[in-house]
């Protein structure tokens, strides 16, 4: 199985986006300092494949303005942290943000070497160059706004903090109350990046991605690799790398796959290789319910600059954009009618199956790791975590009333915790919820394998899949990477 990145330059612009709409869903004051840290170099990375794409201009270009002023900002924000001792001073900086720079390092890279291949006299050639530097400053201006919610969350926590312990909070008055020192200075910078990209986005942003090339379906085997090398390296980290960060990835790669495959079912489905059912659609969605309420669990566990296992991170982006080539239409989800028109359709659709498949034995592993009595977390998120379970009838309440689960001073400290009896019984819950849930999906997908029609090898490129005559039906080739 090859480590290759093996996907296009558009492909890896979708993911810095899609990475940066995950950071914005889920961040909070906990992640400030380390976005803060790893916000100067993303913006370096995204500067240098800017200045790599073809057909620039000579001389001062407008559309390259907004991009230089970005720079320049966050080159003043990473002087200002170089020896800094005051918040948030020297540490650890933002996985997420470092794998989005990555992949910016990689696009660059590749635009380096193909680039001149790029036929610059045809306007869709042009349109196409015009979406990535849509992509890539929305990518950032996302990215932006993440950290300016982070610095107000943790502004937040101060002085939610400071009104528990009796001190005096003093309040900001502008932004927002929670701007206190050393946030507010801080917020002011980080809007102005924000604002910064806004300004090339406005009122352009959907026109630009309309001219974004679609990348054709060459490899119908892609989801078939995809997904074997996702099943490995998922089993290789939950056997050798058990940080909660890991974990999840897995658990929202799982919910990936399962929303994916529910759009193939009702693709396969309107192309008549599949036939229609009233079970197989609903335990699969079950299933990524499932998945996603055990990953915001996981997340819980995560501290602030945890590290994600670099070959799972990348079989999970080659995961997403194998799929996306078969689902999507540039920015939208295509329509059943449309996806069942494409030739590598009766491959994914038994790629798919066969995850979902798979999917409750890797539930079973997962709920495992639930079952360590050593796990740990942050003292803030735990906290709220525990009180949450308990208020909404999730955990057991306490037989003597009202209990502080994790002490003030640990979150104060900001220091990883045991998990709460509370936030212990739900995590184990949700992992059986999973399995549950998973079994379910894992029994409708194996009844609906065996009424799969692969498409006929003699049909026209380009048309709906026919299924092969009843006692002669051809079998799907298994790539032999995907064998286990």
């Amino acid at each position: 199985m090859t480590t290759r990145d093996v996907r296009s330059i558009g492909e890896m612009l979708f993911d810095v986006d899609y990475l940066a709409r995950q950071l914005l869903i889920d961040v909070d004051g906990d992640d400030a300092g380390t976005l803060l840290r790893s916000w100067p170099t993303m913006v370096a990375a995204a500067e240098d494949l800017w200045a790599s794409l073809p057909g620039r201009r000579p001389g001062v270009d407008e559309r390259d303005r907004p991009m230089t002023s970005l720079a320049a900002q966050a080159a003043t924000i990473e002087a200002s942290l170089t020896g800094r001792t005051a918040w948030p001073g020297q540490g650890p900086t933002n996985p997420r943000l470092d794998q989005m720079t990555q992949t910016l390092v990689n696009a660059a890279a590749l635009v380096r070497l193909y680039g001149a291949e790029i036929p610059l006299e045809q306007s869709d050639a042009h349109r196409d160059l015009e979406a990535a530097r849509t992509r890539i400053m929305h990518g950032l201006y996302l990215t932006a706004h993440a950290v300016n919610v982070a610095l107000h969350d943790n502004g937040r926590d101060r002085v939610n903090d400071a009104r528990e312990s009796g001190r005096r909070a003093r309040l900001a008055q502008h932004h927002s109350p929670y701007a206190v020192a050393p946030i507010g200075a801080w917020l002011d910078r980080m809007t102005a990046c924000e604002n910064t990209a806004h300004s090339y986005l406005s009122d352009q942003f959907t026109q630009a991605l309309a001219g974004e090339a679609v990348r054709p379906v060459e490899d119908p085997s892609r989801l078939f690799q995809a997904l074997a090398n996702w099943d490995i390296q998922a089993h290789r980290a939950l056997v050798r790398q058990l940080e909660p960060s890991n974990i999840l990835l897995i658990t929202r790669t799982q919910s990936l796959i399962a929303g994916a495959s529910m759009v193939l079912v009702d693709a396969a489905a309107t192309a008549g290789i599949l036939e229609p059912s009233d079970r197989l659609v609903p335990a699969i969605a079950n299933a990524g319910y499932s998945w996603s309420n055990l990953a915001s669990r996981w997340g819980d566990l995560a501290p602030p600059g945890a590290r994600i296992q670099e070959p799972l991170a990348r079989a999970a982006a080659e995961v997403r954009a194998a799929y996306r080539q078969i689902t999507h239409d540039t920015t939208t989800l295509a329509s059943p009618e449309v996806i069942a028109e494409r030739p590598g359709l009766p491959q994914a659709v038994t790629a798919t199956l066969r995850a979902v498949e798979a999917s409750s034995e890797l539930a079973v592993v997962v709920a495992e790791r639930a079952d360590n009595p050593n796990l740990i977390g942050p003292a803030r998120a735990l906290s709220r975590r525990a009180h949450n379970d308990v208020e909404s009838g999730l955990a057991t309440p306490p037989a003597e009333g009202d209990v502080v689960w994790v002490s003030p001073a640990d979150i104060l400290a900001k220091r990883l915790v045991l998990l709460p009896p509370p936030v212990s019984e739900t995590l184990r819950a949700a992992s059986d919820a999973a399995i549950d849930a998973t079994n379910s999906a894992s029994a409708a997908a194996t009844l609906h394998q065996r009424h799969h029609k692969p498409a006929r090898t003699d049909a026209v490129p380009g048309s709906r899949s026919r299924a092969a005559p009843e006692g002669r039906r051809p079998p799907i080739p298994t790539p032999a990477a995907a064998r286990r």
